[in-house]
């Protein structure tokens, strides 16, 4: 059973939500015993708060560091998001890999690509980029945009653990720390020749859990 809460601020729709978000869709799933595909996340997979913002046209992303993978291709971009609030529809958006220099998100480097959503109830929205990383980069931030204004926008969730630090905003050509308490429900897979050993996977771990 799902409770909400909305209240409207001046740069978010807020809403309260108390629901088990599940860790796998489409068969796309994090798998450390796997030599060729692993999912990077800083969330814990439990949903804690529904966001939109207002207006419409910002920006939400993770930042994240491939290198002690080895791995240069972003096979899929996930985020944890609903049809159900605000608006009982599927309404759409844009994912996007910016770069990201010195621990500062930069330029666009891939995308923006139109999205869609489907399904009922709260799940795993799971997108194709497979796209290589530029030769050098290992860092990137990946993002998904709110085209549309409130009410007719797909929400983006936060989770129930301490915040890590590394979501982003960005609006009106400005990039900002996200300032929220837990962290933003959006994952990456990558895909290549990763070469994580078991022997090796408490590094990947380390960095990501």
């Amino acid at each position: 059973m799902i409770r909400l809460t909305a209240i409207i601020a001046t740069a978010f729709v807020l809403a309260a939500a108390s629901v088990r978000a599940a860790d796998t869709v489409n068969g796309h799933y994090a798998d450390p015993m796997q030599p060729t595909s692993y999912e990077l996340r800083w969330d814990n997979g439990t949903l804690g708060y529904v966001r939109t913002h207002i207006p419409g046209g910002t920006w939400v992303g993770n930042d994240f560091d491939s290198s002690t993978l080895g791995a240069t291709r972003v096979q899929y971009l996930r985020y944890f998001s609903t049809a159900q609030w605000p608006n009982n529809s599927w309404d759409g958006c844009r994912i996007g890999i910016y770069s990201f220099v010195n621990r500062l998100p930069g330029r666009l480097i891939w995308g923006p690509s139109f999205v869609k959503g489907s399904g009922s109830g709260y799940l795993w929205c799971t997108f194709d980029v497979n796209w290589a990383l530029p030769k050098g980069v290992l860092t990137f931030v990946a993002a998904v945009e709110q085209i549309y204004d409130y009410p007719n926008a797909d929400p983006y969730c936060l989770d129930t653990s301490p915040a890590t630090g590394r979501a982003w905003t960005y609006y009106q050509g400005i990039w900002k720390p996200f300032e929220t308490y837990t962290n933003l429900m959006l994952r990456v897979v990558m895909q290549g020749d990763i070469g994580v050993e078991p022997t090796s996977v408490g590094r990947v771990k380390a960095l990501y859990y």
